[in-house]
């Protein structure tokens, strides 16, 4: 690998060769953990249902609350020309797209790094980025972001490039990122921003950069129709628009939203944002990081600013969504690329001050991508675990109607149960769960939820292990159940985990109300 990367003059049959084998590399790594027999769900699974219908019916949905639909609507097309009756099959291609994506963005990472590094240095910036553990394991999960940081950083090098024609196909693809997540739209106004202080002196040229404008609203436009007609707002600038005014009303004025609650807290998003992007420096570009900042900026060359800025407002969205105590580090994912050429500018720096460069750098990178496995592999998705959860949902959606809410994330299976007797294609509506999720509301004990949770067509309790050792699992009264459940004659367990030979133990409760009365009384 060594010898492919620092020549003085690489090839372009060695650069091929070069990406043939990292994107290989990355492709087999990720299938290697590819979970073929558990179903997508959470977050991912409401594209699924979107782009289902959108195949089924062939028209575009009313009836799901998506912010934006670009990549839902893509899936649709390759959903079309699958004729699998399984439902795994169809989530199966999902996460194979998004895996694609991942893989490919190491292509314009070079070409944006390029700007800013030398070119054996560039080629260093996709192998980091396709080895990142948090990259891999997202790409494994069929949602946007994968398809999302492609087109941006695709975008980005076009926009750097600084030719007419590459910046006009920049912001083409800008409106195509604004499509797949409305969050880049501030991006794009950094992007704007910077480009008309690059024509400030140029009459003539202000006359693109509004042309630029035109062109991005031109690429919005139909998909933003679409949304108006069949949901009532655009998911771009209606999503962007209500974020300003709560930002507006609560963080500036100090007023609050319905009901008198505050939903927006600066305070809280400043600490999660430093204490969430630390995090996701682990454990890659700790050290880095921040040495490549400040020599990146040292230089004092202008597009070295301007990646950073547009960076910056690539990370408002962050922000704001950790002020509304929103802690997802997907946020930060956008920037990997870039967070990638810093970290190689700083291995560029230090090994300048040895005498054996090539050699250091070598080294450096071979640590950072070690560390990365190394990471991955510890902190990964326990997929065992999950396709016993999976399996478990299976053997009891048919004995359950109205659950505790609370059994979570691992209850998700059960909005996917249904699925494994049903014949696909279908449509959302046709596979809908019959299971009703009961959410506590600040009940402090048992009684009180049960109560509450009757009229809502509360029926069963499902309760695992979790529920003793996960101190933000919540109504944790219910573990008490799961440990001593003789003192609770009003359940009635009909289904133990353990019994049937699973390693995930999980009990279910049938709630007896004749029997709860009576205690109660």
């Amino acid at each position: 690998m060594s010898s492919l990367i620092f020549l003085n003059n690489l090839s372009k049959t060695r650069i091929i060769l070069y990406f043939s084998l990292i994107i290989f590399s990355g492709l087999v790594f990720r299938y290697i953990f590819f979970p073929f027999d558990i179903p997508i769900v959470l977050d991912g699974l409401g594209y699924f249902w979107y782009a289902m219908d959108l195949n089924v019916t062939k028209a575009f949905p009313t009836n799901h609350d998506l912010p934006n639909n670009f990549w839902p609507t893509l899936l649709s097309a390759f959903f079309s020309v699958s004729n699998s009756e399984n439902f795994l099959d169809y989530m199966s291609i999902q996460r194979n797209i998004s895996i694609i994506f991942s893989v490919f963005t190491s292509i314009p990472a070079y070409y944006l790094a390029k700007k800013f590094l030398k070119k054996e240095y560039a080629l260093m910036v996709p192998l980091i980025f396709i080895f990142e553990p948090r990259i891999i394991e997202n790409s494994l999960f069929g949602i946007t972001e994968s398809i999302f940081i492609f087109f941006v950083t695709s975008s980005l090098a076009l926009f750097f490039h600084e030719g007419k024609k590459s910046i006009l196909l920049s912001f083409i693809l800008a409106g195509i990122f604004c499509l797949i997540r409305y969050e880049g739209l501030m991006m794009i106004s950094a992007m704007f921003g910077i480009l008309f202080y690059r024509f400030r002196n140029k009459k003539k040229n202000i006359v693109f950069g509004v042309l630029m404008i035109l062109v991005f609203i031109l690429v919005l436009a139909p998909m933003s129709s679409i949304r108006n007609d069949t949901m009532g707002y655009d998911g771009i600038f209606s999503h962007v628009g209500t974020g300003m005014i709560h930002v507006g009303q609560e963080g500036i004025l100090g007023k609050l939203q319905e009901n008198n609650v505050k939903k927006f807290f600066p305070d809280v998003g400043i600490l999660n944002f430093i204490k969430l992007f630390g995090w996701i420096l682990i454990p890659t570009f700790t050290i880095f990081l921040p040495i490549g900042i400040f020599y990146f900026l040292k230089t004092k060359k202008r597009e070295n600013f301007e990646l950073i800025i547009i960076s910056a407002f690539a990370l408002i969205p962050a922000l704001y969504a950790f002020s509304r105590d929103i802690s997802d580090v997907r946020y930060f994912f956008v920037v990997f690329p870039v967070i990638a050429i810093l970290v190689i500018y700083a291995i560029d720096v230090i090994s300048k001050k040895t005498n054996r460069r090539d050699l250091i750098s070598l080294l450096f990178l071979i640590l950072i991508l070690i560390g990365s496995f190394a990471f991955f592999i510890v902190n990964s998705i326990d997929y065992e675990y999950e396709r016993e959860s999976f399996l478990i949902s299976n053997k009891i959606y048919h004995l359950v109607e109205g659950v505790n809410a609370s059994y979570y994330p691992e209850g998700a299976y059960l909005r996917v149960a249904q699925l494994t007797d049903s014949s696909f294609p279908i449509t959302s509506t046709e596979g809908k769960s019959k299971i009703n999720f009961i959410s506590s509301v600040d009940e402090g004990n048992l009684e009180d939820y049960i109560m509450n949770g009757k009229d809502k067509g509360l029926t069963h309790l499902i309760i695992d292990h979790k529920f003793i050792e996960d101190e933000d699992r919540r109504d944790q009264f219910l573990g008490d159940v799961f440990m001593n459940e003789e003192n609770y004659s009003y359940l009635i367990k009909e289904f133990d985990s353990a019994k049937e030979g699973f390693s995930v133990h999980v009990k279910i409760f049938r709630i007896d109300f004749e029997k709860f009365e009576e205690y109660v009384d």
